[in-house]
């Protein structure tokens, strides 16, 4: 039997780790100030060291807790009963409650020594089984129509890693806000945007038609070089997980190229956000011209999608936007509200042509980014899909939903 001083123990590791988890998503491991940690809950510094060794083995713990907790979900959402499409939504619910606890988005896993992160790669492999055997029961008992059953567990788990992450990069505390997010995400997944027996129209932009490369001088093609290196390699192992050196090689030169031209790491990875914000705000330059609201929300994500798997490589926006000074920082606010703005603007020219169904834009506009930006970091980089067979697969996802209907869009 536990004693008291146990159980209190525990609850206070419980809480270094939400507190640390909050922290590892604002200003990502490296930034995290582990004093602050440590005051929100009560200690000092030197008695965090109780429940941590350091900061590579609380991130390690925080990014096996957030596997613990969505595995957590995920069992309760199993055993809730119903069809297969019942138990997705009710996994999605339960982690979008807003008491939830905090959980870790796991962006940095590349950081952690290779025996740590073997292990959260394994639990974060049993949270995708796992899922995955939800949408495969609704396969199996006709609640979900056919899918690629791998790129619809990526696209939830993006949704869900991107709730907290887009309130931060677009600064929106609100916590009514918060709980608008958590109630549209399910339906989104369920049901899609378009409305009832609406044509999915082809394409007709694909990526190398819409960014077309301008003439550049050597340090102009130096520069994207290295960005387009970085932002590859920070969208796979995360800022934490890559070093300039690591960059450098990339583009076959020395870490002195990369000095050359910035001044230090954060420097660097603005410069790739920066970017990477240029590179969105094109896609919806040409989003916007669609003939209906349908139209323009699918050139918007399929475009997105290319871009992040073809060699493109805009930055994700993710964990550590606090890592900046409060000048960058707004100028990053600006541009994210100002691309969740004409999403918006998009999702209500389809809601008043009727292409789409009425749904809360906001929050939907805001979590759609989740949908691509997630898609880097954990397909396999074996996966010998297409950009644009995988776009148009999350798309359909996007536009109608998992629930199966009589007759396919």
């Amino acid at each position: 039997m536990r004693s008291l001083a146990g159980e209190a123990r525990a609850a206070r590791h419980v809480a270094v780790l939400d507190e640390a988890a909050v922290e590892f998503n604002r200003v990502g491991v490296a930034g995290a100030s582990l004093s602050a940690i440590a005051r929100r809950v009560g200690l000092t510094r030197a008695a965090l060291y109780n429940y941590s060794a350091d900061r590579q083995d609380l991130a390690h713990q925080c990014y096996l807790r957030a596997c613990e907790l969505t595995q957590a979900d995920l069992t309760r959402a199993h055993a809730s009963g119903g069809r297969g499409l019942d138990r997705v939504g009710a996994f999605m619910r339960l982690a979008l409650e807003f008491d939830h606890p905090p959980v870790a988005v796991l962006s940095e896993t590349a950081s952690l020594p290779e025996g740590p992160r073997e292990v959260v790669r394994v639990a974060r492999q049993r949270n995708v089984e796992s899922l995955k055997a939800l949408i495969g029961q609704g396969l199996e008992d006709g609640s979900i129509r056919s899918c690629d059953v791998d790129l619809a567990c990526q696209s939830i788990f993006g949704l869900l890693s991107w709730a907290p992450l887009g309130r931060t990069w677009t600064d929106n505390g609100d916590e009514t806000f918060a709980i608008r997010m958590a109630a549209a995400i399910p339906p989104l997944v369920l049901d899609g945007v378009a409305a009832e027996g609406a044509t999915i129209p082809p394409v007709r932009r694909r990526l190398a038609e819409v960014i077309v490369p301008p003439a550049r001088d050597d340090k102009e093609e130096r520069l994207e070089s290295l960005a387009r290196a970085g932002s590859r390699l920070f969208n796979r192992r995360g800022v934490e997980g890559v070093s300039l050196d690591d960059v450098a090689a990339e583009v076959g030169a020395t870490k002195g190229l990369v000095y050359h031209h910035f001044d230090s790491k954060p420097a660097f990875v603005a410069y790739c956000y920066e970017r990477a914000f240029d590179i969105y705000d094109r896609i919806m330059d040409v989003a916007e011209t669609g003939e209906t609201g349908l139209e323009c929300s699918l050139l918007a994500l399929e475009l997105n999608v290319e871009a992040q798997l073809d060699d493109l490589h805009p930055m994700s926006l993710t964990t550590g936007f606090e890592i900046f000074a409060p000048t960058v920082r707004r100028a990053f606010t600006e541009r994210t509200t100002m691309l969740a703005s004409r999403s918006v603007e998009l999702a209500r020219r389809g809601v008043k042509d009727g292409t789409l169904r009425p749904f809360d834009l906001e929050p939907v506009a805001l979590a759609s980014a989740g949908t691509f930006s997630h898609l880097p970091k954990w397909l396999p980089p074996g996966d010998n899909r297409g950009s644009t067979q995988i776009a148009g697969e999350v798309t359909r996802l996007f536009l109608m939903g998992l629930r199966a209907r009589p007759s396919a869009l």
